[in-house]
């Protein structure tokens, strides 16, 4: 399968589990690779699926894997940068973008499953967290022009800082802490130049260089990633609690041990699990639960001020439109007002939405009391 570039003397083409990316000049290349990384030359790079092999070659003789791959191809591995992931490389992302005389390629795949936030504890929770998943968001990026080698260090900044963007708005979060992730636990930068034209010595954001490579590796990485099927913009917000880490079947256990009308029997919980699931996929719950959310990321990151914010307030103002948006209104005649319901020992859920859930879970449970009352009426 072809993969188109405009790059005069490079071509690009997905060889059955590999992206292999050939130039006819040799080209300067920096990169964080397996095979020949660091500051090279190449005429080749390659990014091999490797999900048929066992973690533990992977991991002892990742080198050797692509040494063989570079073998079958026939080319010579002192002149092939060659990085590995479990993605699907057939999936791959091609962007090309043009301007002011610069043109350059980008190739990315990508695998999510081990998301990472920078500065978190990782490797000492993998033993207990059991990691069964790979995931590696590798980006290669050729640029037809001359290169100064900070500049190629100054793409790699830029790449990065546009990737961790393309997450931030996708809200991917940490596979370990339900952070917002900036990244995996593996990712690859791959950045080369064909050395023609005048010497670029810049390629930071403030850059027509920066500009084309933030927009193509933002719209790249946004765009593999949506091809997995795993990270959607428009997902349920069921999986985007799942993804912080919040274990909403313990939130609803919790709420309907405090309400011996729910575990009459094990039909009624169910009955009431699925309420509250399908109130969740209501836009309009959803957008309130998100904004939850999002003012509990800024209150752990310090960035409401003491003071500034009355969370009693704020979360009664939220409690109260659920509650009047949800209740029958007959019905909250009868349960006009919220109890003290604590879902503190919910792992990673912070105090506004846990207050959203908690007058979701009262308005649904008010309502199925309401019907039961008319029902024996």
């Amino acid at each position: 399968m072809r993969v188109y570039t405009s790059i005069e003397g490079v071509n690009a083409e997905v060889d059955k589990n590999k992206l292999v990316i050939l130039s006819k000049r040799s080209l300067k290349v920096l990169s964080s690779a397996v095979l020949n990384g660091g500051l090279t030359k190449a005429n080749a790079i390659i990014n091999i699926n490797v999900s048929e092999h066992r973690d533990e070659e992977i991991h002892k003789n990742p080198e050797d894997i692509l040494k063989r791959a570079v073998a079958e191809l026939d080319l010579d591995s002192e002149k092939v940068v060659g990085i590995m992931t479990a993605a699907d490389v057939r999936k791959v992302e091609a962007v090309d973008k043009r301007q002011q005389g610069i043109t350059l390629s980008t190739f990315v795949t990508a695998g999510v499953d081990v998301s990472a936030t920078a500065g978190e504890t990782t490797v000492s929770k993998q033993n207990s967290l059991n990691i069964s998943k790979a995931g590696t968001i590798n980006i290669i990026l050729i640029i037809d022009g001359n290169l100064t080698e900070s500049c190629m260090v100054d793409a790699v900044k830029t790449v990065t800082e546009a990737k961790t963007v393309a997450l931030r708005e996708l809200d991917l979060r940490s596979f370990f802490s339900g952070d917002l992730a900036s990244g995996t636990v593996t990712d690859t930068v791959v950045v080369a130049c064909t050395k023609r034209g005048k010497p670029l010595e810049y390629a930071g954001t403030a850059t027509v260089l920066g500009e084309l490579i933030g927009r193509s590796v933002r719209e790249s990485v946004k765009k593999v990633i949506q091809k997995q099927g795993k990270m959607m913009a428009n997902r349920s917000l069921i999986q985007r609690l799942e993804e912080r880490g919040i274990p909403l079947v313990k939130a609803i256990t919790l709420f309907s041990e405090t309400r011996p009308k729910i575990c009459t029997s094990s039909k009624r919980f169910e009955q009431f699990r699925e309420q509250i699931q399908q109130v969740l996929s209501d836009p309009n719950v959803a957008s309130l639960v998100i904004a939850g959310l999002r003012l509990d990321d800024d209150v752990k990151n310090g960035l409401i001020p003491v003071g500034m914010c009355n969370k009693s307030i704020v979360c009664g103002i939220l409690q109260t439109a659920i509650m009047d948006y949800l209740c029958d209104k007959n019905v909250a005649k009868k349960f006009p007002k919220l109890d003290d319901t604590s879902l503190a020992s919910v792992d990673n859920l912070g105090p506004f939405t846990e207050s959203i859930l908690v007058a979701i879970m009262n308005s649904v449970y008010s309502n199925m009391c309401g019907q039961r009352v008319r029902a024996s009426n």
